[in-house]
């Protein structure tokens, strides 16, 4: 090491080895340094001055207290920061103070306010990819939330759980896998983080200490881990927030373990195509089925919807409990109303905790908590009121924090200061002996002289006055003349020309408490928010159970507020396989895109002769949001909410599968096709009689020929084997000849004729459809008129049953050459002019089809 370098620089070099992969945040005063290369890096992305130091060390900083917005551009940029604190005001030996990081701030790991989304969890996961499952745990630090979940090895399940939690980070251990390179490869086309702690580690014995020790008991079977996978993603994740955190994280939550048994399991092809939380043109919320459902007014509860929302469940007394709730707020509206208006005032209590739990005791968390706990007792109190069971069962919920919060009334100020070093805290009449050096403080002056005046008075010195200068301090001024006349009790201080200056024991005590006064008000301030800080913390569980009620008593609300606001029904349940929907309507579609009134439209699936739905129809005729209609409906019950319908009957199913368009996977080098035929095989392969399925086109993605083979071959598959209830939206006409299968149903969308063009009227009914309207289509879509006439003129040849076509360019006529219509290229050829396909289309993608059409023509 270089021996001009300076104490402190060494001690930074020390430092910085153990933590390479992080930007070290280096306390020195009132600033964070950082030097070398990390100066370099951080200067860049925060836009801030890069300088040097002796030996040309290039250094730049930041103020201490505006740190957590500097670390929020660094996170967003995918850095990790390292922050490496003074841990004493003084050197205790050598001739620098102690320093060392106290905690490394992640993507995963963030409990600051500016560095989390406010409607979102922030998870971290743990991820194992064992042989023949994988083993998943999610943590929330900034919420205490922990979640276990053990699935089977399954790309598209493995998919869908990281869809539904989202993580922003992720602990990766593929162990001897053959295949886990895929699964990390997922995680990292998702722009997921993903990091590996020693593989040593992964233990079971060491692992179940790391658990017994965070959470303070001796074994984790009370916590229901007994299996090996689940100890080792648990204990992953707890040893990785240890190595971070660098100390104890007790508002964690004991782990919940989400059964298959209790929720359903949704794909993230589900998820994606149904929009349930995130929209597919641009990736909000907006739009949404989450969007339709928000009427949440706290943090908790659009966390909950959102979870609720990824989780229906698979037990109908548990989704009636949760239908009896919404149907009580909803016909006491007045009543959900006021609980409603009580909500707004309630801040995040589970992140207020977890600032708390690391220490970030600014007052005005304290005042938050305060408000909170103000506004959960008057919910506790309104439903508490209610003679019925539902409203009561969520009032006991609310643990009585009355206590805590009045302790947080009496100890602050209504509007504290920032900080006691930025003004009074602590309430006035709390503390004694605060009061009385506040007291001090504010009457210094008038204590000064009325002790001059008395003195004065006392000892009949007119020229006596008491002063004040930095060098001296407070002393006692007497003329030369008079200066004979003080007290023995008189201390001289100074002998000038013309006077003496003195004090006395009674003045150096007033001098001593005046200027330690500032020191010792924030002294006491902190001891007694350090005192607050405890009973906090002791009621942590208190605090947590309140915040997950809180949820849930908004989850509720909003879903009945959604109901009303949008006219659903309460739907019923039956156990005879049966899905009976009277005039259903699509939310988000009604909601958002619906220029006129909705048009409703029935659904009817069973066991029996209702197995498969094939639906034939023009193009933008609503097939696709009638299939979706159908699985929205199905999940909007099982998560316990109203439905968009007259009448609802639904069977409990055990999965929602969605086949519904494509395109090529780029980053992942799959296309069109291969992205279809992967959602067919994953649906084929983990459907069962229980589930529902709704396709849009099968076999669009290759040849004619192939993709009708295809998709006849998927629907025979699924009523043989399978018996899946199922909606078969699809463009190949010949499918209605299935449709004299017991099982099979045809089904089409109305279409008005006319002279101007045609109608869509948006109304399923039973029947298969007999014209496509792709021409109209393509005119709507802004198809130049030339290509339009000349695609209606070969349309009108090919349905009249003509062998030849002829050239569109009458000169050319006797030189056309014949074409053979049965020819495969041809097939292709009617198949395209009758079935051209434009739920997603652009006028650039319909040109592109035609062209491909006069290729194969010419």
């Amino acid at each position: 090491m270089d021996s001009k370098l300076t104490p402190a620089m060494k001690q930074y070099l020390d430092i910085k080895k153990k933590h390479q992969e992080e930007i070290l945040f280096f306390r020195m005063g009132d600033f964070y340094e950082m030097f070398f290369e990390d100066a370099r890096t951080a200067s860049k992305i925060l836009d801030i001055a890069l300088t040097s130091r002796q030996n040309d060390i290039p250094m730049c900083g930041i103020p201490f207290h505006a740190a957590e917005s500097y670390i929020a551009r660094l996170i967003k940029a995918g850095k990790r920061v390292a922050i490496c604190e003074q841990l004493e005001a003084l050197p205790s030996s050598g001739p620098v103070v102690r320093r060392d990081v106290v905690r490394i701030v992640t993507p995963g790991t963030v409990v600051e306010a500016n560095l989390l989304p406010s409607d979102e969890n922030n998870f971290l996961a743990s991820i194992i990819i064992d042989t023949e499952s994988i083993g998943l745990a999610f943590v929330d630090i900034s919420t205490g939330d922990f979640y276990l979940s053990t699935i089977e090895k399954s790309m598209e399940l493995f998919r869908g759980e990281i869809v539904k939690f989202n993580p922003r980070e992720a602990v990766l251990y593929e162990g001897d896998s053959p295949d886990g390179a895929a699964y990390a490869e997922y995680i990292r086309m998702r722009d997921i983080p993903a990091y590996r702690i020693n593989e040593w580690l992964y233990d079971r014995d060491f692992m179940t200490g790391v658990i017994c020790e965070t959470f303070g008991i001796s074994g984790t079977k009370g916590l229901g881990i007994t299996a090996d996978l689940d100890i080792m993603t648990a204990g992953a994740i707890l040893q990785y927030l240890k190595d971070t955190h660098k100390k104890a994280f007790g508002h964690l939550k004991y782990p919940r373990k989400i059964l298959s048994t209790d929720a359903m399991a949704l794909d993230d092809a589900t998820i994606s195509n149904l929009e349930l939380i995130r929209n597919l043109s641009d990736g909000s919320k907006s739009r949404t089925l989450f969007s339709v459902l928000d009427y949440t007014r706290t943090a908790m509860g659009k966390r909950s919807l959102e979870r609720n929302i990824l989780q229906p469940l698979l037990d109908m007394s548990k989704i009636e409990k949760r239908l009896d709730i919404v149907m009580y707020f909803h016909e006491y509206h007045e009543l959900a109303g006021q609980v409603h208006g009580y909500l707004k005032d309630i801040h995040d209590i589970e992140r207020l905790i977890s600032r708390f739990v690391v220490g970030r005791t600014f007052p005005r968390n304290f005042i938050a908590l305060m408000n909170s706990i103000e506004a959960a007792m008057k919910i506790k109190r309104t439903l508490s009121g209610q003679p019925h069971d539902q409203t009561r069962e969520l009032a006991e919920s609310l643990p009585n924090l009355s206590s805590l919060g009045e302790r947080i009334s009496s100890t602050l100020e209504e509007e504290p200061a920032l900080s006691p070093e930025h003004g009074r805290v602590i309430r006035e009449g709390f503390n004694a002996e605060l009061d009385r050096i506040y007291d001090l403080k504010a009457n210094a002056k008038n204590w000064i002289i009325a002790y001059q005046e008395d003195e004065k008075k006392q000892l009949g010195l007119a020229s006596l006055r008491i002063r004040y200068n930095k060098i001296l301090g407070y002393f006692i001024e007497v003329s030369k003349g008079q200066a004979g006349g003080v007290p023995e009790s008189y201390f001289r201080k100074q002998t000038l020309v013309s006077s003496e200056r003195f004090t006395t024991e009674k003045l150096q005590n007033f001098e001593s408490e005046i200027l330690s006064a500032s020191e010792k008000i924030i002294r006491i301030e902190n001891e007694e928010i350090e005192k607050l800080l405890g009973s906090v913390l002791n009621a942590k569980n208190g605090l947590q159970a309140a915040a997950e009620a809180i949820g849930n008593i908004d989850f509720f609300i909003s879903l009945s507020f959604a109901g009303i606001e949008n006219r659903f029904v309460r739907p019923s349940f039956n156990l005879d396989g049966i899905i009976h929907v009277k005039e259903g309507r699509h939310p988000v579609v009604e909601k958002y895109y619906a220029k006129e009134a909705f048009i409703p439209n029935d659904i009817s699936l069973d066991n029996d002769e209702n197995i498969i739905k094939i639906i034939t129809g023009p193009n933008m005729s609503g097939k696709s949001t009638y299939i979706r209609m159908a699985a929205v409906i199905q999940l909007l019950a099982q998560i316990g909410s109203f439905v968009p319908a007259k009448e609802a009957n639904l069977a409990i199913v055990d999965r929602i599968f969605t086949r519904i368009g494509a395109s090529d996977n780029i980053a992942r080098g799959e296309s069109t096709f291969l992205v279809e035929m992967n959602e067919t095989a994953n649906i084929l392969n983990n459907a069962t009689e229980k589930s529902l399925i709704i396709m849009d086109e099968i076999g669009r993605g290759t040849s004619t020929y192939d993709g009708l083979s295809i998709a006849w071959a998927v629907a025979e598959y699924i009523l043989r084997y399978l018996k899946t209830k199922t909606l078969f939206a699809t463009h190949y006409h010949e499918l209605t000849q299935l449709g004299g299968k017991r099982g099979i149903v045809n089904y089409n969308v109305l279409v008005k004729e006319h002279l101007s063009g045609v109608d869509f009227l948006h109304k399923v009914v039973r029947g298969a459809a007999d014209k496509s309207y792709g021409i109209h289509v393509a005119n709507l879509a802004g198809i130049p008129r030339p290509i339009i006439g000349r695609a209606e003129q070969i349309l009108q040849r090919m349905e009249k049953g003509r062998r030849s076509i002829k050239s569109a360019n009458p000169d050319e006529e006797d030189a056309a050459e014949q074409l053979e219509i049965f020819n495969a290229a041809n097939h292709l050829v009617i198949q395209a002019i009758k079935t051209i396909e434009v739920d997603t289309l652009t006028p650039i993608q319909a040109l592109n089809e035609l062209n491909r059409l006069k290729k194969l023509i010419e």
